[in-house]
C-alpha cells in the first residue's frame, strides 16, 4: 500500500513500541488503523524484520472476531501495520465504565475471543498477551481481538532491552512468569483472568508493583474462583477454573475444547441449545432422564473406589511424621497440600509411573536443602512450603523444579533446578546481592523519598538499603523547595548524596 494513499487524522495511543492513529485510506475509501514502530527500534534492522515478519503471520488469520491485518506500509521510515478500524470501544473501557454487562455478555465475550484463539492458534500464534485492552467491543457487537504476534515480536533482545514487560503481570499465567515454556493454554489462562474481571469488576491479581502482581499469580488456586457462582452460576465458574488452573495440564488442551465445554460445535453451524424447538426439547427429556441415572451409577461406582483408595493412602504408616521443629506454630505451611514430615516430597506419588519405596516415594527423587539470606518464604513448583530458616531436606521428584523466594523488601528471586536420582543439592537464595546503599547527608535536614516512598528522616541511622537499579530520590523538608536527585545504584555499592537546603 502506498503510504501516500493514507490520511492520518488523529493519534490514538502510544506504547513502548508503536503509536497508533486513525487513519483514513483513500483508496479504498475506508478509515484504517495504523500502528507505526517507533523509529529508535525501526533503525534496528533485526527489530524491523522481526516487526514485519509477524505482522504479516497476523495478516494470514481470517476471522470475524480478530482484528484484521490489511497490509504493511511505511510511515517517515518506519514500519507500519494498516489494520481494520472498529467502530466501538475496547473491552477495557466497558469494564472501567461501570456498565451492567450482566452474565450473558460474559459468556458471550468467553465465545468470541474462544473463537478467535481457535483461528489464531491453529495458525501456530500465541497472542500472549490477552487482557481487556486488547479486546474490542464493535458497535455491532461483535468482539475481536486484536494485537496478535505484537506480543511474540517483543521478544526481540532489542525490545526487550528498551525495558519492556512481555505481557501485562495481572493476566499472565503462572509459567509466563516463570519464564517456562509457553502454548495456547497461556492464553485461555489470561481469558480467564479476564472474565474474571468483566464478570465481577474485580482484578483479581491486580497489585501496586509488578512483584505484588506475580505473588498474586504464582499462590493463586482455582477454588478461589468459586465466590464468583453468586454473579454467574456453578457450571460457570467451573468452566473457569479448568481455563484457569495453576497447572496449564489440567486447562482445556485447546480453545476449541473450551469452546466444546460451553457448548458450541466445531461445525459452523452451531445452534444454540437456546435455539432447540419447544417440541424437539419435550423429545429429549426421556433421553435426558435416562443419561442422568447412568451417571448417577457411575459415579457412585467411582466414589466408592476413590474412597476405598483415601483410606489406604491416609493409613497412619504412610510418611514419617515429625514436624518442621525450626518454625514457630503460626509460621507452618497451612496449604491444604502441604504434609509436615521430615522431608517433603513434590511429584513422587505417581505410583503408576514411577517405582516407589514402602512409604510411596519414587526411588529417583533426589533431596534438596534450602537457605536464603537475610530470609524468604519459599515456593515449590508454585506451592508454600515454609519461610527460611528450614533445617529439613525435601523429597522432589528427579527432574526440573522451580523454587521461589519471597521477601517483601526485595524482587523475587526464581530458580530453575534439576534434581538426579538419589542426589542431595542445596538451593541458596541471597537477596542481598541485587540490593545496594544509599547514604545521605543533609542540611539542615529531610524526609528522604526514594521512587516516591518515605524511606527515613536525615539523619539517617543506618544506610537506607534499595535495590539495584535508577532510583528517583526526593528530600522533602516543609521549609524549602524540593531536591530531587536521580541516581543509579548497582549491587553492593553505596551511593553518598550530600545536599543543602541552604545556599
Amino acid at each position: 500500500m502506498n503510504s501516500n494513499q493514507l490520511k492520518i487524522e488523529q493519534k490514538i495511543s502510544e506504547s513502548s513500541t508503536t503509536s497508533v492513529y486513525r487513519a483514513f485510506d483513500d483508496a479504498l475509501h475506508r478509515p484504517v488503523l495504523l500502528k507505526v514502530l517507533h523509529k529508535h527500534l525501526a533503525n534496528d534492522e533485526e527489530v524491523r524484520t522481526r516487526f514485519m515478519r509477524e505482522a504479516r503471520s497476523c495478516a494470514a488469520l481470517r476471522s470475524e472476531h480478530i482484528v484484521q491485518v490489511y497490509d504493511l506500509t511505511e510511515i517517515d521510515g518506519a514500519p507500519a501495520i494498516v489494520m481494520e478500524f472498529v467502530e466501538g470501544r475496547s473491552l477495557k473501557d466497558v469494564v472501567a465504565g461501570g456498565e451492567k454487562t450482566g452474565f450473558e455478555f460474559v459468556k458471550k465475550t468467553a465465545l468470541h475471543v474462544l473463537r478467535g484463539l481457535a483461528v489464531a492458534h491453529g495458525k501456530g500464534i500465541i497472542h500472549r498477551d490477552i487482557k481487556p485492552g486488547n479486546i474490542l467491543v464493535s458497535d455491532t457487537g461483535i468482539l475481536k481481538v486484536t494485537d496478535f504476534g505484537l506480543a511474540s515480536f517483543a521478544l526481540s533482545p532489542t525490545v526487550t532491552m528498551e525495558g519492556m514487560v512481555l505481557g501485562t503481570p495481572a493476566y499472565m499465567a503462572p509459567e509466563q512468569i516463570r519464564g517456562d515454556d509457553i502454548d495456547e493454554r497461556t492464553d485461555l489462562f489470561a481469558l480467564g483472568t479476564t472474565l474474571v474481571e468483566v464478570l465481577s469488576g474485580e482484578r483479581i491479581f491486580e497489585g501496586s508493583t509488578y512483584t505484588e502482581c506475580m505473588k498474586k499469580v504464582l499462590a493463586f488456586k482455582e477454588p478461589e474462583l468459586e465466590k464468583y457462582s453468586d454473579v454467574s452460576s456453578v457450571e460457570f465458574v467451573g468452566f473457569l477454573k479448568k481455563l484457569m488452573h495453576p497447572q496449564k495440564e489440567e486447562r482445556f488442551g485447546t480453545a476449541e475444547a473450551a469452546l466444546a465445554a460451553l457448548g458450541e460445535k466445531k461445525s459452523s453451524t452451531f445452534i444454540r441449545p437456546d435455539s432447540v424447538p419447544i417440541s424437539k426439547q419435550r423429545a429429549l427429556i426421556p433421553a435426558l432422564v435416562g443419561s442422568l441415572i447412568l451417571v448417577v451409577f457411575i459415579l457412585f461406582g467411582w466414589m466408592k473406589v476413590s474412597e476405598q483408595s483415601v483410606k489406604q493412602d491416609l493409613q497412619p504408616d504412610s510418611y514419617e511424621s515429625t514436624t518442621y521443629d525450626t518454625l514457630p506454630h503460626s509460621e507452618q505451611p497451612q496449604s491444604a497440600g502441604l504434609q509436615s514430615p521430615a522431608y517433603q516430597t513434590f511429584g513422587a506419588r505417581d505410583t503408576s509411573a514411577k517405582e516407589t519405596d514402602a512409604r510411596g516415594i519414587a526411588k529417583d527423587s533426589g533431596k534438596i536443602f534450602i537457605t536464603c539470606t537475610p530470609w524468604a518464604k519459599v515456593y515449590i513448583d508454585n506451592q508454600l512450603i515454609g519461610e527460611t530458616p528450614i533445617a529439613k531436606p525435601f523429597i522432589l521428584a528427579a527432574g526440573s523444579h522451580t523454587v521461589m523466594f519471597t521477601n517483601p523488601m526485595f524482587e523475587p528471586i526464581m530458580q530453575t533446578v534439576t534434581i538426579e536420582s538419589n542426589k542431595e543439592m542445596t538451593v541458596s537464595g541471597n537477596f542481598l546481592d541485587k540490593v545496594g546503599y544509599i547514604v545521605c547527608s543533609v542540611v539542615p535536614w529531610a524526609d528522604v523519598y526514594v521512587d516516591e516512598q518515605k524511606k527515613d528522616t536525615t539523619p539517617l541511622q543506618k544506610p537506607i538499603m534499595i535495590a539495584a537499579g535508577k532510583h528517583t530520590v526526593r528530600f522533602k523538608n516543609p521549609a524549602f523547595i524540593d531536591i530531587v536527585k536521580e541516581i543509579i545504584v548497582t549491587p553492593r555499592d553505596t551511593v553518598e548524596i550530600s545536599i543543602s537546603f541552604i545556599e
